[in-house]
């Protein structure tokens, strides 16, 4: 069963929706050539409509900073024997072969240095290169605005099927029917997730959370009854501090902010015009701050530590102390060797109502500098690795790093099926997330529900609003002007 529920997880994850989809992937699919290569037995996957060619030894540089999955997951210069780095491998020989090129990349010392270099490259009118892979967040509207980048619109050969290109985060973050960022099977997803101890639920006699899933019952309501169930003073000092036992541990930081998504809450919205407008204070935003007060401030079910705590104030899934805990799931090699029993969940939702599982994606996106000269390259190239990632890296990333090392049984498997079936963009987090006044208002669940321990949202929207608001009109008036 967990070999094919592993295939059903794969061609899920890939489609990236295909379901919602079909038409455009119909589309798409009339486009390309034969032959077919089967991945698995339900499933195929025709090849780019891409001939073989020769660009003579022509290199295709790749600029990317010292940060999340890429130090691990995108680069392989040779063969070790190790399933993941080999497919790496695979993926660029194949691509290297197809095109008689050479793809070769520069890693750079943080998410900080992407925008500085790439002002340099495109003031200097180099060639330098073809592709770069950026933060989630960090300077992706600064270098939108500034003239750094080339629409992704413009570029032969880039199919957009949805088979391995990322239609929901085209439809996300374009601006004016120009795309400066894109997604395909080349980036992989990083969301964020929740781990549970099995030994806990059995103990304190829970529901099933895999059961609470598949009956659409994993809320925020139901994790608050689950939590408030454990905590225990272990040490018997009268406190609640690190050395006891929660429902709940987590940080008070970035991952917290997942809570929203998982809820279908974002920071913007487009209206029919295509206009964004700031969308965190309503109703619903309202009801998601009490319900995630009382999760965590509302008894001594919820221990929570700020960004940057040492080792020994945190509460991991590993140490046996805790029934949920929340973790980024790029981070699952820290529990290959723990002895806990656990599983995943998804973040749950708002209510029995809301018809998903959501999970927003803290990966990295791609880009092409301004300077850029070889877009036949560039969309050979980026096309074809799509395609190769499909066929060779994504399938040892969900079978090794995540259903291999961190999902110990198939309803794991199944629930990161449901995980990366339901991927999200917010424009809010990734053109703004980060700049003065937006930035308070993303991380209003950590720092204002989780550190200050406050729940007047109107308060804090008010102060904030302002700034946030002045951040969208001037990216979109730059965008216009740009027109």
């Amino acid at each position: 069963m967990l070999k094919r529920v592993i295939s059903l997880l794969l061609a899920s994850v890939i489609s990236f929706s295909c379901i919602a989809c079909a038409e455009q992937a119909k589309k798409a699919a009339d486009t390309v050539a034969e032959p077919e290569t089967t991945l698995d037995a339900d499933t195929t996957y025709p090849r780019p409509n891409i001939e073989k060619t020769d660009f003579s030894g022509e290199t295709f540089m790749i600029l990317y900073p010292n940060w999340g999955l890429y130090v691990d997951y995108f680069f392989a210069d040779e063969q070790t024997g190790d399933q993941m780095s080999d497919a790496i491998y695979k993926r660029t020989t194949n691509v290297e072969e197809y095109l008689g090129i050479d793809i070769d990349q520069y890693m750079l010392g943080s998410i900080l240095d992407i925008f500085p270099t790439m002002q340099q490259v495109v003031m200097s009118g180099g060639d330098d290169y073809q592709l770069v892979l950026t933060h989630c967040i960090q300077d992706l509207g600064n270098m939108m605005v500034s003239g750094l980048l080339l629409n992704w619109n413009t570029i032969p050969h880039i199919s957009w099927n949805p088979v391995y290109w990322n239609d929901k985060m085209n439809e996300t973050l374009s601006i004016y029917d120009k795309l400066y960022y894109a997604a395909s099977s080349y980036m992989i997803a990083d969301p964020n997730a929740f781990l549970f101890n099995k030994q806990m639920v059995d103990e304190y006699r829970l529901s099933d959370p895999y059961q609470l899933v598949r009956d659409g019952k994993w809320t925020i309501d139901t994790l608050y009854e689950m939590a408030r169930t454990v905590s225990a003073d272990l040490d018997g000092d009268g406190k609640f501090t690190v050395n006891d036992l929660y429902g709940l541990a987590a940080e008070s930081d970035w991952m917290l902010i997942s809570f929203m998504y998982g809820c279908d809450q974002y920071m913007v919205k487009r209206d029919e015009t295509g206009k964004v407008a700031l969308d965190i204070y309503n109703d619903k935003m309202l009801t998601i701050t009490q319900k995630l007060y009382d999760l965590f401030h509302g008894g001594n079910h919820t221990y929570l530590w700020l960004y940057g705590a040492s080792a020994e104030s945190k509460i991991l899934m590993d140490t046996g102390r805790c029934l949920f805990s929340v973790i980024p799931l790029n981070s699952s090699k820290i529990y290959r060797q723990s002895d806990v029993d656990f599983g995943i969940l998804p973040f749950p939702k708002y209510d029995e109502h809301q018809k998903e599982y959501i999970s927003n994606d803290w990966s990295g996106l791609m880009c092409i500098p301004a300077v850029a000269q070889n877009t036949e390259l560039i969309g050979m190239t980026c096309e074809l690795l799509a395609y190769e990632s499909l066929m060779t890296t994504m399938p040892a990333y969900y079978d090794v790093l995540l259903t291999g090392k961190l999902a110990r049984d198939d309803e794991s498997v199944e629930m990161l099926n449901i995980i990366f079936s339901n991927i999200v963009y917010d424009m809010g987090m990734n053109y703004f997330g980060f700049d003065t006044g937006f930035m308070a208002l993303f991380y209003m669940i950590p720092f204002m529900i989780g550190r200050d321990k406050s729940t007047d949202l109107a308060s804090y929207y008010s102060k904030n609003e302002k700034a946030a608001n002045t951040m969208i009109n001037r990216l979109f008036e730059r965008m216009e002007d740009a027109q």
